[in-house]
């Protein structure tokens, strides 16, 4: 029975630099295929966690922005400002990640029970939590689904 963050983390973890584009994390959230990351910065240091809600919450502050319409629909609603859209989307993809990101993250090291993870998870709602050795470096990343991947586990063990 896995107990401890370490026997469920993600120790290849991959990371955005704080001075990247939103438009730079959101490919790599599409060819990684993950939705947050961790967010370094020129040291190497953990300073932040973005997410794809971060950048939603950024597209939100655009008044014509609503996640119910896809970017056809929103373009046909506004065919009379379609330059003023294409102006806002590009202002949003050269936003830096560290105007949006969490700062100053909870953060679980390796010895963390997972049952303590969860629960951080949960009292914070943040979905993904950076795990830290004891020089604060960078080890890997926990996940909600790493967690329900081993409740599962254990479920199938018993």
């Amino acid at each position: 029975m896995k107990e401890k963050v370490a026997e469920i983390m993600t120790r290849d973890v991959i990371t955005v630099q704080e001075d990247d584009s939103v438009r730079e994390v959101a490919q790599v959230f599409k060819t990684k295929k993950v939705a947050g990351a961790p967010v370094l910065n020129e040291r190497k240091e953990l300073v932040g966690v973005v997410s794809e809600a971060d950048i939603l919450k950024l597209l939100d502050t655009y008044r014509w922005y609503t996640p119910i319409l896809t970017t056809l629909d929103i373009l046909q609603l506004h065919q009379k400002e379609p330059q003023d859209i294409q102006q806002d989307i590009e202002n949003a993809g050269a936003t830096r990640i560290r105007e949006i990101m969490s700062k100053a993250p909870e953060t679980v090291s390796p010895d963390t029970l997972i049952d303590d993870a969860a629960q951080i998870m949960y009292l914070t709602g943040f979905n993904r939590l950076p795990v830290l050795d004891e020089t604060g470096a960078l080890v890997g990343i926990v996940t909600r689904a790493d967690i329900l991947a081993s409740l599962y586990e254990q479920v199938e063990v018993e």
